[in-house]
Formats: structure tokens, C-alpha cells, sequence
């Protein structure tokens, strides 16, 4: 088994999300058809990485059966999910020299080739993103080189960079970086390996103005949905290679049916609008049948699970 050059994070509960991750890790639900981690590793895989890792914990064997299918590594971390930092560091040995790190949860179009020439030597990168929302966020503030000098209130005193940028969750780094983060007590990777790399100039960045997309609560999730489905937002993995276009501006994918209306909505493999259904702006999973009436900005993810987006 190779050393894993990419690592996807795909661990977490979604409790945001609920009740849509009740049944589905948050990690695959899906885009306009396609799920979250099939963009990763689309992703991961248009920069050159060929051997990834991804972590799991909440729903693992549904992970695991994406893994397996998809050609990637896995790491099943149980009976407790460690977090970025633990998982890491229990990866450790199954980790290239420099690694990717990814949020499987963000939908985004970050340049990892240059996020990794960025990173210094037994160091690491991060790829920030200017937002007028980085003071809540955790403000990151790097040097005109690049170099972090300071990481929201865990190091580096306030108005040592550039202000107004927040970690995209997005990073690169060395397995001597990650090796910083302990094996046993404080395990978040910020609070142990950037606390420590920072002061020693050995964290640098990238600055991404692109696609960043958190699909964290039902309302930003169907917003995103509908923002690739009108091409106002480009996601890593083309979502027409996966389905195709109805009238009125749907996505269908295979065995979808249409007997009511269906307007500007995805709908997923299998699923059904029966004759007594009209949808406007609404996401459908696959093997849904939509309950009878008018419905719009909706969510059905099972026969009894229906989030209004």
C-alpha cells in the first residue's frame, strides 16, 4: 500500500445537518447528484494525487463501501472520532512526506499545487480566504510573504499580518508537522502543530478568491445545490457527466421520473414525481417518491425525512 499523498476528512456527525445525516454521512450527500466526497477526490485527483486516504467514523461502512469503490485508502477510526488532528496523527504511517488535508464537507475549487509548494520545509500551509466574516470565523493573518503569523487567539498577537482572512479548512502539511500533534491529550491540530509551527515561521499560505462553499446547515446545502444546477457556482466534478437536463432546468439522474411538474430541481436516481406533485427550487434524492401537493425550496431525503431548505 502506497503512502497516501491525500487526506480526506470525512469523520464528522453533520449534526448541523441534521436530519439529513441521520442516515447518510455527511460526507456523501449530494451536490446536484453527485456526492460531497466524489468532488474531493475529483479534486484531489485533478492536482495529481493518486493515492488518498479518507477517515470515517459517523456511518463508517457507507464510507467504507465509497472507499473501496472509488480505489482510496481507508482509516476507520472507532469507538471515538479523534478530529483532524488525531486522525492525522493516527495516520501518520500511512502518510506521504507532504500531505493534503481536505474537508470532505466543502465544496471548493482551491489550487492544491500551489497550496503545497507553499508549505516550508517540516512545515505547513494553509489556504486562506478573504471574508468580511473572519473575525467569526477565526481570523488568520499572514505576512506579505505569506507567512502566518497569527491564528485567530490560539498564537501570534492581533494585527501581526494581513487582516480580514479566515482558514478554508483546506491545508498542506509535512508528516514532521503533523508528527507535533501529541499521540494522547490535546489533539486539534491548530491548538498543537500550528501553535508550535507558527512562532517559527514554518506555516505559509495561499490566498483562494474562488469557490468556497460550507454545505453545513439544510439552507446552505439546498443553496448550493440550486447555485451548481444553475451554473453560478462551478463544482469540482461536472454534475452533467452523472445525469441529465429535463425541461424547465432539472437535473435527472438515471430512472428518474417526472409524471407532475418539476421546475428548476435535482432529482436523484430513481426518485419520482408522481402526477399529483409539482416541485419548484427543491433537491430529491435518489429513490424518493415526493408526497402529494405543491412544494418548493424543499429537501426530500426519505420517505419521511423532508427539510425545508
Amino acid at each position: 500500500m502506497s503512502a497516501a499523498t491525500a487526506f480526506l476528512l470525512a469523520a464528522g456527525h453533520g449534526t448541523r445537518l441534521r436530519p439529513l445525516t441521520e442516515r447518510v454521512p455527511k460526507a456523501l450527500v449530494p451536490v446536484c447528484g453527485v456526492p460531497m466526497l466524489d468532488h474531493a477526490l475529483a479534486l484531489a485527483r485533478a492536482h495529481g494525487h493518486t493515492e488518498i486516504l479518507v477517515n470515517a467514523h459517523h456511518l463508517w461502512p457507507q464510507v467504507a463501501a465509497w472507499a473501496e469503490e472509488h480505489g482510496v485508502q481507508l482509516q476507520v477510526e472507532l469507538p471515538d472520532i479523534l478530529g483532524t488532528g488525531g486522525g492525522l496523527r493516527a495516520a501518520l504511517d500511512r502518510l506521504a512526506p507532504e500531505v493534503l488535508i481536505l474537508n470532505a464537507d466543502i465544496l471548493c475549487d482551491v489550487d492544491l499545487t500551489a497550496l503545497g509548494r507553499a508549505m516550508p520545509p517540516s512545515g505547513a500551509a494553509m489556504a486562506l480566504r478573504p471574508s468580511p466574516e473572519a473575525e467569526r470565523f477565526g481570523p488568520v493573518e499572514p505576512d506579505e510573504a505569506g507567512r502566518v503569523r497569527r491564528i485567530s487567539s490560539v498564537v501570534g498577537p492581533p494585527g501581526s499580518g494581513q487582516g480580514g482572512l479566515h482558514f478554508t479548512g483546506i491545508h498542506a502539511m509535512s508528516r514532521e508537522a503533523i508528527a507535533r500533534v501529541p499521540a494522547e491529550g490535546e489533539q486539534c491540530v491548530v491548538r498543537s502543530a500550528y501553535r508550535e509551527l507558527v512562532p517559527l515561521g514554518l506555516v505559509g499560505s495561499t490566498l483562494h478568491r474562488g469557490v468556497w462553499v460550507d454545505v453545513g446547515t439544510p439552507t446552505a446545502y439546498l443553496e448550493a445545490n440550486l447555485a451548481v444546477l444553475a451554473g453560478r457556482l462551478r463544482a469540482p466534478l461536472d454534475p452533467w457527466t452523472r445525469g441529465e437536463r429535463l425541461p424547465a432546468g432539472c437535473w435527472a439522474g438515471r430512472g428518474a421520473q417526472v409524471e407532475g411538474q418539476a421546475r428548476t430541481s435535482i432529482l436523484g436516481e430513481g426518485c419520482l414525481v408522481p402526477a399529483d406533485s409539482r416541485i419548484e427550487d427543491c433537491v430529491v434524492w435518489a429513490g424518493v417518491r415526493v408526497p402529494p401537493g405543491e412544494h418548493r425550496r424543499m429537501i426530500f431525503a426519505a420517505a419521511d425525512v423532508a427539510v425545508p431548505g
